[in-house]
């Protein structure tokens, strides 16, 4: 699609053609319109709830992307649920974005040189759909937890930000020394929103230490940890609940009226 912003009704390229949006296999679920569309070369995935005015955007996880049932799931659930525009993109290397050709395992150093990309990607995204209204909340898993400390931090109109089983990685195949101090450098510029780690005690991916350190970098008072028993990958339907009432609760003053400055 060419052009950095895109204006409703909205222009939808998939794989790069440009197509009329009315010609789209759209899935329309309660007062949720569900799109694939394609921004400035992101593909991504838009659920919209009728009236709309903010978005929430959801980062996935590794080695999933944004039509991995659990996330289709989970950004279905998070568009009803908050009455925000869900927006889901492939991470670089994910979904439409894996290479043709693909190594074993994770190349040494991959999260640290994605990070500009991931940031870059998810403001241009934020800046095309703004004829629905500006980033309110961040959700993101595992993966996403890690582009999403850094792109939080660029994104000054988010007043909530939650980060699902994140932290300062130490498993999971990960090789990646310049990315602790990246992590720690991003958090410590989340002093404004409003900020819920929810992890899980037995996490393999992040253990517990550094999702404190990660954690005890974030400035100010306006941060939560919380902890749930299980695995890396074991969200329990509670921990989904308090993530949603969470955004809720703090994007609930923007939604009356309030200021995103």
């Amino acid at each position: 699609m060419s052009g950095n912003v895109v204006r409703e009704p909205p222009p939808v390229a998939w794989r790069g053609e440009q197509i009329d949006p009315a010609a789209l296999d759209l899935i329309t679920l309660p007062a949720v319109l569900e799109e694939r569309i394609e921004i400035n070369g992101i593909p991504a995935k838009l659920y919209r709830p009728t009236g709309a005015q903010g978005i929430l955007l959801l980062g996935h996880g590794g080695a999933k992307s944004k039509d991995s049932d659990r996330f289709v799931s989970l950004s279905r659930l998070y568009a009803g649920s908050t009455g925000l525009a869900v927006v889901c993109i492939d991470a670089i290397d994910h979904g439409e974005r894996m290479p043709l050709v693909a190594g074993p395992g994770l190349p040494v150093e991959w999260h640290s040189k994605a990070v500009g990309q991931m940031v870059s990607d998810w403001d241009k995204t934020a800046r095309a759909l703004s004829w629905i209204g500006p980033p309110v909340a961040y959700i993101d898993f595992s993966m996403g937890a890690i582009f999403g400390v850094p792109t939080v931090g660029a994104l000054a109109s988010v007043k909530a930000a939650v980060f699902v089983v994140g932290g300062l990685p130490a498993g999971g195949g990960i090789q990646d020394p310049p990315l602790r101090p990246l992590l720690l450098n991003a958090a410590s510029k989340l002093g404004q929103p409003q900020v819920l780690m929810a992890n899980t005690t037995q996490d393999e991916i992040f253990p517990v230490d550094g999702v404190h350190e990660l954690f005890d970098a974030i400035p100010g008072p306006n941060k939560r940890l919380m902890f749930w028993e299980g695995k890396h990958d074991d969200w329990p339907p509670d921990l989904i609940d308090h993530t949603i009432a969470f955004i809720n609760s703090h994007v609930e003053q923007w939604s009356r009226g309030g200021s995103v400055d």
